[in-house]
């Protein structure tokens, strides 16, 4: 695998279930060359936006598409198996949780102004768009204002209202669908097997397939239950916010941020859904502010960040008796 942040990547070649309306208006575009310059694809992690755009991308590549979907034989879907397609471009971070450059974003740029070696399509992908920096944001601004003929810009987000206005209003925004339960429970059976076990792990990943999928893969969840486990403890004072950012520090903080938001708002529609408590609401907003941070890619302190972080953690219920 390439390990550049601008580089070609291997593309699935369906998408998921609950993705098909989607699908279908997409393809209908394409068929109908309707396509925007730019799509924003927005939706939480772990409902496959990823998946989808892998199969867009090697349907715009077939060169003998099969009912509305890639063929996977010809030339365009072999060079994408092979990752050797020179008109696709990928940017990511150069590590989970960094910024996107500005560096990466004026390669990016360079690249779609190059005419396609193929005679198709230039597709770039930025995933995920909300680490790009504020340089990196206005470097792609120009390409958006001023777009390529056939080349189409994907920026795959999980939460678009970090984005700057001037970037989103530029591009054709799709919300992603959520499964509902039972969708996501079928496919979880299908693609996992049945088990009882499966119910509880996808309400523990709130509703997100894929998400529970990795975790029943066991990747990730006995790291996301010792964070709850520790936000419990300190929302009981039987740990301090000095010792419980002690052990905050192992875990990656984007993730751990993350994990804490989704403990927050499953005790907001759980036991505390009869309980209002205006200062969760704004300890959610402090958890949103210090993600904005880390994925600035600005210097933190992450025993400061999570001192503080846990100490408004503790004040949260304290303040209610």
């Amino acid at each position: 695998m390439p390990t550049d942040s601008v580089s070609n990547t291997p593309i699935a070649s369906l998408p998921l279930p609950w993705q098909q309306n989607l699908w279908n208006s997409f393809v209908q575009r394409l068929d109908q060359q309707n396509l925007p310059h730019a799509f924003l694809l927005n939706g939480p992690e772990g409902i496959g936006i990823d998946r989808f755009v892998n199969a867009f991308v090697e349907r715009l590549f077939c060169l003998t598409p099969d009912n509305n979907y890639a063929c996977g034989t010809c030339k365009g879907c072999q060079l994408l198996k092979a990752d050797t397609h020179s008109d696709l471009s990928i940017v990511k971070p150069d590590e989970p949780g960094r910024a996107i450059k500005v560096d990466h974003i004026r390669a990016l740029c360079a690249s779609l102004e190059k005419t396609a070696q193929q005679g198709g399509w230039k597709i770039a992908v930025i995933a995920p768009a909300e680490a790009m920096n504020k340089a990196a944001y206005n470097a792609l601004l120009k390409n958006l204002e001023e777009p390529q003929p056939n080349t189409l810009i994907l920026l795959v987000s999980h939460r678009a209202g970090l984005i700057p206005a001037t970037i989103r209003s530029r591009c054709q925004i799709e919300n992603m669908p959520i499964p509902s339960r039972e969708a996501a429970l079928s496919w979880l059976n299908t693609v996992a097997g049945e088990d009882k076990k499966n119910t509880q792990v996808l309400e523990i990943a709130q509703g997100l397939p894929l998400l529970a999928l990795q975790y029943l893969q066991g990747e990730g969840i006995e790291e996301r239950q010792q964070m709850e486990q520790l936000l419990g403890a300190v929302r009981e004072g039987q740990t301090t916010p000095s010792e419980g950012a002690q052990q905050c520090y192992k875990y990656d903080t984007d993730s751990a941020l993350g994990w804490s938001m989704s403990y927050l708002h499953r005790l907001a529609t759980s036991e505390l859904q009869n309980k209002p408590n205006a200062a969760l609401f704004t300890f959610q907003d402090k958890l949103n502010k210090a993600r904005s941070w880390v994925l600035s890619g600005s210097p933190i302190n992450t025993q400061l960040l999570w001192e503080e972080l846990l100490m408004e953690w503790s004040q949260v219920f304290r303040q209610r008796k």
